[in-house]
């Protein structure tokens, strides 16, 4: 059993240091108390990999997503990822993932990823308290390069698992379920950081797999109150399967991966999570929660074949209705933008002790879908060349990137010409270098100069957002 704690200590280290110039052979050893030739031995024994291996194909997989997601130069991720050179990086990117790292930039589809290995015990008999891990355990969420919504996150993870890797894409998940396009904005209680948790709910939840091919199904707290050994079982049952089980309550959306004894204890991982956290059962877990709209989400088996041009194309068809959807709690796209304005210009914000949180979520809304929204709709366009309008809106998108931060995010994407064209119509100013972002703050909204520039910005998003509207109302009569 020391061994097994050991070597799981060592994997854990290896994670949490991937960018140390010293992380090597002998740290790794003598983090783990181990001679060093012993510790390799049992290291690769238990692995598969030797210590060295196993840093290499880590810190090539990070490199991959990185480059892929975001604006980073390959000679700072070979830097960064303790290259001596980007040549030696780009040998090592092309003998791993097979493509260079300049060809990872334009597509994600080709990369390859070496999963962090977590090691488990099973043990069985005394109390019967065995447990039982789905057999691929990557890590869940990674919060890089804009992929902050964690329902996306998790049922991308959910398709890794089940070895659907054309399904296994945020971008593609967070297309269907609208995440990277929508604008929202809470009328009342605020209860989570993105649009799918307001307008599919625990119940809709299943047709975005559906979208995919597949079945599945919601359990919630209500029903596992009322049937709670029928609906332990169908999560176990999907657990045995390797098919991990999405969590939808108590915190941000996560994955179940694996339980203790008869199921009572579930064991799960969210958010940076290395190391799976138990959920037991019983009636304190679910304190202060919806017992309707949260629980949990099964995915069944693969019924039909759906090609990814039917999905993409799908996916844009239902926008418009999408960014102009109002609920008694919720207003979407356009709308959403002009109540935040009107609620700052009414001074919502500017009081004392006002809690920015939820602030702070409408902006991270705004900078994750004005650059995240790019990969998605180029695709799109790829598998449906009818589809040429999705440039326009694409550009729309831009905007609203170079307006809320002068489109640093994505300024790959962006031309010369176009960030000049932009520059002329709206000059230098945008939401970050007003105040009004990340890290706004009473008083900068108390200042009504200030306060009034910010509204005005604001409302330039909404201008955009209504733009899209009508690009996509204007084209898809057609389609």
């Amino acid at each position: 059993m020391d061994w097994i704690q050991s070597i799981q200590h060592a994997l854990n280290y290896i994670e949490n240091h991937l960018l140390d110039e010293e992380l090597d052979n002998n740290s790794v050893a003598k983090h783990s108390y181990s001679s060093n030739a012993n510790f390799q031995r049992t290291f690769s024994i238990v692995t598969g990999v030797t210590i060295a291996d196993y840093i290499r194909c880590r810190r090539l997989t990070l490199a991959g997503e990185e480059l892929a997601k975001t604006d980073s130069k390959v000679i700072d991720a070979a830097l960064k990822y303790r290259y001596d050179s980007p040549e030696s990086f780009s040998k090592a990117f092309a003998r791993f993932h097979g493509i260079t790292p300049s060809e990872a930039k334009r597509s994600s589809n080709n990369l390859k990823c070496f999963a962090p290995i977590f090691l488990r015990i099973e043990v069985r008999g005394g109390l019967n308290m065995n447990t039982k891990m789905i057999p691929h355990i990557p890590r869940v969420f990674f919060n890089r390069g804009g992929e902050n919504y964690h329902f996306n996150s998790a049922a991308r993870y959910v398709m890794d698992c089940i070895g659907e890797m054309k399904f296994a894409d945020y971008s593609l998940i967070a297309g269907i379920t609208g995440d990277s396009f929508v604008q929202f904005y809470s009328l009342k209680s605020f209860k989570g950081d993105s649009a799918s948790d307001y307008y599919l709910g625990l119940r809709k939840l299943p047709s975005v797999f559906d979208k995919l091919g597949y079945t599945a199904e919601s359990i919630s707290i209500r029903e596992l109150q009322s049937e709670k050994e029928k609906c332990i079982k169908r999560i176990t049952a999907s657990i045995d399967k390797g098919v991990p089980v999405i969590l939808y309550h108590g915190g941000p959306p996560g994955v179940i991966v694996g339980y203790e004894g008869d199921g009572a204890t579930l064991l799960y991982l969210r958010e940076n999570m290395t190391e799976p956290k138990q959920l037991v059962l019983d009636d304190k877990c679910f304190e202060n929660e919806d017992y309707d709209t949260k629980g949990w989400v099964v995915t069944g088996n693969k019924n039909r074949e759906v090609p990814l041009k039917q999905i993409y194309r799908e996916a844009v068809i239902q926008l418009p209705k999408l960014l102009t959807l109002r609920t008694d709690d919720y207003v979407f796209g356009a709308e959403a933008f002009r109540m935040w304005a009107n609620d700052i210009e009414d001074g919502k914000f500017d009081k004392v002790n006002v809690d920015f949180f939820t602030y702070e979520v409408y902006v991270l809304n705004l900078a994750t879908n004005s650059g995240g929204s790019q990969e998605f709709l180029d695709k799109a366009q790829e598998l449906n060349p009818d589809f040429t309008f999705l440039e326009d809106v694409r550009k729309q998108y831009r905007m609203m990137n170079y307006l809320w931060n002068g489109g640093h995010w994505i300024k790959d994407v962006h031309s010369p010409e176009e960030r000049e064209e932009m520059k002329q119509v709206y000059g230098d100013d945008n939401l970050e270098a007003l105040g009004g972002a990340f890290g706004c703050k009473n008083e900068t909204l108390q200042d009504k100069e200030k306060r009034d520039l910010i509204v005005k910005q604001i409302r330039r998003f909404a201008d955009c957002m209504g733009e899209v509207v009508r690009i996509l109302n204007d084209n898809l009569k057609e389609h």
